[in-house]
């Protein structure tokens, strides 16, 4: 468990002692983060450790909220939506008590033990079950792409096929050609909405995966990293990328039969055109 202390440099002493008695009460349980240099970036180091922290800790005396730095801390922290608690230093005055509305303050390291083990045990049970949730639904999307996968390439398919039908009912003669080009069309342009529906489902995973990262990171493990890590390495292709190929290539297909079915319109409208030429000459 993770501890970012705040607290003003006046009164660093105290905060050194709490800091002790926290550690003898957790038995080093604690990892405790204190920001002590105001180099120029110290707002940058205090955010980045605070959000690698999972309780942020005011050290509360006297004058503790006269001070900018603690004041902007607090706004940072609740900016980042971190559990926030309080310990007193010593009595503190109604100044501090104005600050200290939006969270519990405790008034020793052995009390505020307690609430902190609890309530990081709560915290990390929570987010597990949402890390489950979160990987059932991203199965849940993956199942559902391969049913569009079929459902799309079973209307493309039905559409061709209902085209040859419809020519070679007509004894493939102009009519039934024409008929058969514009089912061949049909199929081109719902290809154009497999592909957007597939798009639109690895971009929803996307999202889903960076939601789990970031509970990974809460939980301080990096299974799917990892994972995607050794997959790049290997040159693993995203199923969205392979389907999105399968589907231009079949696209290709279906606009080389296009390309076959004017040629054979061309061919048997030709002699008719020649027909024509020739009356006109005859006149």
């Amino acid at each position: 468990m993770k501890l970012f202390i705040c607290n003003r440099t006046i009164e660093n002493q105290e905060v050194e002692s709490l800091i002790d008695d926290l550690l003898k009460v957790s038995e080093n349980t604690f990892a405790i983060q204190r920001e002590t240099e105001h180099s120029d970036n110290w707002k940058n180091i205090v955010e980045q450790k605070m959000k690698e922290s999972d309780f942020i800790v005011f050290a509360i005396g006297k004058e503790t909220f006269q001070s900018d730095q603690v004041k902007w801390e607090y706004a940072k922290a609740k900016k980042l939506n971190k559990q926030i608690i309080g310990i007193k230093l010593n009595e503190i005055t109604e100044d501090s008590i104005l600050f200290c509305q939006g969270f519990q303050v405790f008034d020793n390291a052995k009390q505020s033990f307690k609430f902190l083990t609890k309530t990081y045990e709560d915290d990390r049970k929570l987010k597990f079950e949402q890390y489950k949730m979160m990987v059932s639904s991203t199965e849940k999307v993956t199942d559902q792409r391969l049913k569009v996968n079929n459902l799309f390439f079973t209307v493309t398919s039905s559409i061709l096929s209902i085209g040859f039908i419809l020519a070679k009912a007509f004894e493939f003669s102009t009519f039934g050609v024409i008929g058969m080009l514009f089912m061949t069309i049909m199929a081109f342009i719902v290809s154009f909405f497999w592909a957007k529906l597939i798009n639109s489902y690895g971009t929803l995973n996307t999202g889903k995966f960076k939601v789990i990262d970031k509970i990974e990171k809460q939980l301080r493990t990096n299974m799917f990293e990892d994972e995607w890590q050794i997959l790049k390495e290997i040159g693993y292709e995203p199923n969205s990328q392979t389907e999105i190929k399968v589907i231009k290539r079949f696209r290709v297909f279906i606009i080389v039969l296009a390309m076959f079915q004017i040629g054979y319109l061309l061919y048997e409208i030709y002699p008719l055109l020649n027909s024509c030429n020739l009356k006109q000459t005859i006149w």
